[in-house]
């Protein structure tokens, strides 16, 4: 898909930038003064480029669907991830994620731009991935709003964060097998069908590593009546981390 320039997205990055003049940043990769993303992070962050599976996005060595996609393809039309989940990526992401660092959100969802750039998505709405009632009450925040709602922002696409609703909480999904993943999530999303209802919706979120969480999501908003789902992410962890 193309993006244009919008102006509620320039006014958002000028705003941002006279926070960085008054308070200056540390970067979220390195913890370097003077940036919230250094160029030397920019450069060692590993990123996916093609071959990869077409519908799930992961890396391979040539290109066509995947041997998991062939044999149980998911629920969203396709996902696209920006970079491995490895230094100094990961380290952006704990801290987006655990230590309440909101400024990297609009700084990195501007990666998530470059992606899209390279598809022919038609996008609609732009839905982050929800938190359950205890973890957000917990965290206080949700990390992947802090990616989508700047990139809604410059995709001049409407922000639609009440659009799915995680209907009940769920274990951490760390330590669990692909199937234990794809049964802790099951059912636990729900669309609100009047926001999502013959829409192209893109699902957003900080990280995928077996798909099931973005998966469940796609399910429940197809139920909802989205006409289709789409996903990105800013990293990608390996099959091979689960």
């Amino acid at each position: 898909m193309t993006t244009r320039g919008r102006p509620a997205c320039f006014i958002n990055q000028w705003l941002w930038s006279l926070l960085d003049l008054l308070y200056p940043p540390s970067c979220g990769g390195c913890s370097a003064r003077g940036a919230r993303w250094c160029q030397n992070c920019q450069k060692t962050a590993v990123k996916i480029m093609p071959p990869f599976c077409p519908r799930c996005g992961l890396s391979q060595s040539k290109a066509g669907l995947c041997s998991h996609c062939r044999k149980s393809p998911p629920q969203y039309t396709a996902l696209r991830s920006w970079a491995l989940f490895n230094r100094p990526v990961r380290h952006a992401i704990h801290r987006l994620k655990y230590y309440k660092d909101i400024a990297l959100g609009e700084v990195l969802s501007r990666h998530l731009v470059t992606c899209l750039q390279t598809t022919d998505w038609v996008l609609h709405a732009v839905i982050p991935v929800p938190l359950g009632v205890a973890r957000l009450a917990e965290r206080g925040y949700n990390q992947a709003s802090l990616l989508a709602r700047p990139l809604a922002l410059a995709l001049g696409l409407d922000y639609q964060p009440g659009g799915l609703q995680k209907i009940r909480d769920t274990p951490a999904q760390v330590g669990l097998s692909l199937e234990q993943r794809k049964r802790n999530v099951a059912g636990s999303f729900q669309a609100v069908s009047r926001t999502v209802a013959g829409s192209q919706i893109l699902i957003v979120d900080d990280v995928s590593t077996s798909g099931a969480t973005l998966n469940a999501c796609a399910d429940a908003l197809l139920s909802g009546g989205a006409e289709a789902v789409y996903a990105i992410t800013l990293a990608r962890a390996s099959r091979h981390e689960i």
